[in-house]
């Protein structure tokens, strides 16, 4: 039998009990869930779940996926193209950002990473409204891969010269 891999992106506003009913379509049609990134934001519930099913069964997921809409949860599939699995040694690295909250500073970072060639693996950020210097703190938790030719503290140089305000703290 040949299987499929299946990417979907899950969209609904948070309550108990939505990854249960996602992973009960899965299993009833004997999927595997191989990896998944999910969380919950301002009341509502987004990710990302990587699946395999059998190919002879693909559609019946895909169609009882959909019918979840019902209870509020959107559900949309992606064929997985061509699976590329991770190389098996990835220089990674943890860091944290803090700046001065601003409009733009996500792009200013992501755009001095994707010009070193460095890849953001995942970002979670929030904005300390209150600091107590008195003004808002933006706080980015990034996982990073780096190319070889980039250091620690080629990473720290290359942040901070972001604008004088952007302190780098790596994760051990």
């Amino acid at each position: 039998m040949t299987s499929q891999r299946l990417v979907l992106t899950v969209f609904a506003k948070d309550r108990p009990g939505i990854i249960g009913e996602i992973s009960d379509v899965v299993l009833s049609h004997k999927g595997n869930w191989l990896e998944s990134s999910l969380s919950r934001l301002c009341g509502l519930f987004t990710g990302i779940v990587h699946l395999e099913v059998q190919s002879s069964v693909q559609t019946a997921l895909l169609e009882d996926l959909d019918k979840l809409s019902s209870k509020g949860i959107e559900i949309r599939w992606h064929k997985e193209v061509s699976p590329k699995e991770d190389a098996a040694e990835i220089n990674g690295l943890q860091i944290v950002v803090e700046a001065n909250d601003r409009a733009g500073i996500i792009k200013e970072i992501a755009d001095a990473l994707a010009r070193e060639n460095i890849n953001i693996d995942n970002i979670d950020t929030e904005v300390e409204s209150a600091s107590m210097a008195g003004y808002a703190l933006f706080r980015a938790h990034l996982f990073l891969a780096l190319p070889d030719d980039v250091s620690e503290d080629d990473l720290e140089t290359i942040l901070e010269n972001v604008s004088d305000d952007v302190m780098v703290s790596i994760v051990d």
